[in-house]
């Protein structure tokens, strides 16, 4: 495996490690949040309950099937992964333009919805996209899996280090301001 197949694989399998962080970390009521946002008919609202385990279970498999080594389910599990960070781009822009920046749902129920994160799902899904026409081949030795799961899970811990301090963008020019 070269560097020209690790770090793409790198960037595919870190939105299948937020996937999974995501289900495990969401404490609150998701449906809650999304029947807020006013955008979805009832009938989808009352799925959301499954948002949760469907998007972890897409993301472990990915991640699953890297380590396994077995591609078919990596190239089936990918194309969930990148359809899924799709829909969250469309969702979040319309959710952006018609609400503005309230809590979205996405890794909390307090983080509100941004450029950065739809410009973030375009470009998981984009860099996902590849996994499902089967390129970086999944390498046969499991030392170079790991190494490239690993370098997902840094590339993913940076990346909501990143969301956290695109929050806090222009928060403390507040704090700074006198009540004259």
């Amino acid at each position: 495996m070269t560097i020209f197949d690790t770090l793409p694989a790198c960037f595919a399998l870190a939105g299948a490690v937020l996937l999974v962080i995501a289900a495990v970390r969401r404490r609150g009521d998701l449906t809650k949040v999304i029947r807020a946002h006013d955008l979805l008919p009832s009938f989808l609202v009352r799925l959301t309950p499954l948002a949760g385990p469907a998007e972890g279970l897409a993301g472990a498999a990915v991640l699953a099937g890297w380590l396994a080594g077995e591609a078919r389910l990596v190239r089936f599990a990918a194309a969930a992964v990148a359809l899924w960070y799709l829909a969250l781009a469309a969702y979040l822009a319309v959710l952006l333009r018609r609400r503005g920046r309230v809590p979205c749902g996405c890794l909390n129920e307090t983080s509100p919805a941004s450029p950065v994160k739809v410009g973030r799902a375009v470009l998981l899904a984009v860099a996902t996209a590849p996994l499902v026409a089967g390129w970086p081949p999944v390498p046969a030795e499991m030392g170079a899996r790991l190494l490239v799961c690993g370098l997902a899970t840094v590339v993913a811990g940076f990346l909501i280090v990143a969301d956290k301090v695109a929050d806090l963008q222009g928060t403390s020019a507040a704090h700074g301001r006198s009540s004259r």
